[in-house]
């Protein structure tokens, strides 16, 4: 069947279905929701949840109410549910509303529940109907195609197709999975929260069980290939040497397993993961140092400009003007003699922005490849440097913390190598709740602490004032904080729309003292080392998962001073607090994440996609850890059986990640 063949598409459709990445009918019907409004059951006002969609049958009790603010027009209503409790219907620039509702009105609202810390629940923008509706699919679309365009569409190919089963029964059976024809139905179309849960259970698995058999396939066949053999076991005692501190135990076991893979003659292909602050900068110089040694050259990616000066700083006293670095923002004659001593061999370790993907950069003899912050470059990008050299040592560091267990799985075709231990004498950071009505001593404390050379961060979830999240924006908090200070001291802002320049000259002042309080959004994560920051606040931060909050946390501390992080709170809910209080417990960056895993499951610690794909591959999102351990059992036995419906599967993985060094996980 083709997608002319469907009743309602035509070449117009075609078209829009085109910019959405859907050219067949394999391509519409594995087109999932992105989201589902669940009208199947009515929820009572007593057992709502902030920020949860949900479904309530309400009375109206009062005549709408509207004003004006701003361009901003908002009408309220206000009802009972059957137990009597309060419940507000809230509507922005819908002004239209105030003539259409009537008290004494029955209806089953959904909408968006928003829970003031003042009056009722309300329901955002909720929409009215009768009777309930079921489970409703909504898919992310273009203009011109409708949500109920694509339903009808992809409900007219479920119901002409002939759908092929693509897993062997004894899989599905052996994992409890239904049939690929119910799935699909159940994804598009669910019957029920049951029947919704099996089939996405069913496509996890199947998603994550191509993951590994192309994964594996991928490391196979780099142990086949030939690569740069180094002297690195010779060198690293030398390396020792030169270090101005002793290694942890962790370090020396790390730097060891890369001095091992340097030596070996096929590629390394390694990632470190190591928390912020355990010394993962130390083992990325030794390969660097290693491959100099045997005369190669080595290439170290950084995310933003100011961390790629900051190991162009440290890289310097190892090789002193060997050593190079190349960004974006330099002047054309500044490339074009730092393309030049990339291309001769002049400098042996060169550290760089995505500038060194450039097509304009040849390296004279490139050995090794390390990318810091790794979830910060596509793994494409990681490619692309790869062919710069012929077969070079490749080595990521990350320092996001992931269970261990899910780190073996997710990362297949890289070894892992993992720094559990901080070094001797590094004060633990101070971890404090602070509630809405002790913000303002807070923020006059670290006035205080600013005079005596200490700085701040402070992050916030939003870059903007919200309707109904007020506080908590980038904008209003810069503003407050500058009316509680009184321009006693400086205040900067820094979020993501600023141009890189922008961002770039923010932050060099914030480094080099000149701002004491930085208030930004999570774009400060993946940071700078600077000694004085000593200060962060997370606003709203019943907002952010535990794993983000522990970056976060990692930005300071890296001086001699106590370090402090404040968690300000704003919802003190049972559920938040729980949360919050694995980040009072513990700065064991893996023992958060391991609780965040519990909590929030492995699609919010991080996504894999396809290179300039915008549509997560579900497996993360609604795979459980032990699914996934049985995806990666399973597909390791596929991989070493030879048999028809096992090269079909094999056959099936390629085809879905047809490249794997085009996968991002981040």
């Amino acid at each position: 069947m083709k997608l002319a063949d469907i009743k309602g598409i035509g070449p117009k459709r075609i078209e829009l279905l085109r910019q959405l990445g859907i050219e067949n009918l394999g391509d519409l019907l594995t087109y999932y929701p992105s989201s589902y409004l669940d009208y199947s059951a009515c929820t009572p006002v007593s057992e709502l949840e902030d920020g949860t969609f949900a479904s309530v049958r309400v009375t109206l009790t009062s005549a709408p109410s509207w004003y004006s603010r701003k361009g901003l027009t908002t009408v309220t209503v206000y009802g009972r549910d059957q137990a009597g409790k309060r419940l507000a219907l809230r509507y922005f620039n819908q002004p239209y509303r105030a003539r259409s509702l009537e008290t004494g009105q029955t209806y089953i609202a959904s909408g968006r529940v928003h829970m003031g810390e003042k009056g009722a629940p309300a329901l955002l923008n909720p929409s009215l109907a009768k009777e309930l509706r079921g489970i409703v699919p909504v898919y992310d679309t273009v203009k011109g195609l409708t949500q109920t365009n694509l339903r009808d569409g992809i409900r007219a190919a479920l119901e002409g197709a002939v759908i092929e089963e693509t897993l062997p029964a004894a899989l599905r059976a052996k994992r409890l999975l239904p049939g690929r024809g119910e799935a699909l139905r159940e994804l598009h179309f669910p019957v029920d929260q049951g029947k919704l849960a099996a089939a996405r259970r069913r496509r996890a698995y199947e998603d994550a069980l191509y993951y590994f058999l192309a994964s594996q396939e991928l490391k196979e066949e780099r142990k086949r290939k030939n690569g740069i053999s180094f002297s690195a076991l010779e060198t690293l005692p030398e390396y020792l040497r030169t270090l101005p501190f002793t290694p942890t135990h962790a370090q020396m076991r790390v730097l060891s397993e890369v001095a091992r893979d340097m030596a070996a003659a096929v590629p390394m292909n390694r990632m470190i993961e190591g928390d912020v602050g355990s010394g993962k900068t130390s083992i990325a110089l030794f390969a660097l140092y290693a491959a100099a040694r045997d005369g190669y050259q080595g290439a170290l990616l950084a995310p933003t400009e100011i961390l790629a000066r900051q190991h162009y700083e440290a890289l310097k006293p190892l090789f002193g003007d060997r050593c190079g670095l190349l960004l974006g923002s330099e002047s054309a004659r500044e490339k074009r003699e730092a393309l030049q001593k990339i291309e001769s061999g002049a400098w042996k370790a060169v550290t760089g922005t995505h500038a060194l993907f450039s097509p304009s950069v040849h390296f004279h003899s490139l050995g090794v490849v390390i990318c810091d912050e790794q979830h910060r470059f596509g793994v494409s990008q990681r490619y692309a440097m790869e062919q710069k050299g012929i077969r070079p040592d490749v080595l990521v560091m990350s320092a996001t913390p992931i269970p261990r267990t899910l780190a073996l799985i997710l990362y297949g075709d890289l070894d892992l190598s993992v720094i559990d231990e901080l070094p001797a004498g590094r004060k633990p950071i101070k971890t404090h709740l602070v509630g809405p009505a002790k913000r303002k001593d807070m923020y006059r404390y670290l006035a205080a602490r600013a005079k005596e050379g200490e700085q701040s961060y402070v992050v916030c979830p939003l870059i903007e004032k919200t309707e109904g999240l007020e506080g908590l924006s980038v904008e209003e908090v810069y503003d407050e904080v500058r009316g509680i200070l009184e321009e006693q001291v400086p205040v900067a802002k820094l979020h993501g729309r600023m141009s890189e320049v922008e961002k770039q000259t923010i932050m060099a002042r914030f480094h080099a003292g000149e701002t004491p309080i930085l208030i930004s959004t999570t774009v400060i994560e993946v940071g700078v080392h600077v000694p004085q920051a000593a200060h962060m606040v997370i606003e709203g931060a019943e907002r952010f998962g535990l794993s983000a909050m522990h970056q976060l946390r990692g930005r300071v501390g890296r001086g001699e001073q106590q370090a402090h992080c404040y968690l300000v709170v704003y919802e003190q809910k049972k559920t938040a607090m729980d949360r919050l209080q694995a980040m009072l417990d513990t700065t064991d960056g893996f023992r958060i994440a391991e609780r965040d895993l519990e909590l929030r499951g492995a699609g919010d610690l991080m996504g894999i996609r396809q290179a300039g794909e915008e549509r997560e591959n579900g497996f993360l999102k609604d795979c459980p850890l032990p699914l996934l351990e049985a995806a990666s059992a399973d597909a390791g036995e596929v991989y070493g059986i030879p048999s028809l419906e096992n090269d079909q599967l094999l056959e099936a993985a390629r085809g879905r990640y047809r490249h794997m060094e085009k996968i991002a996980l981040n």
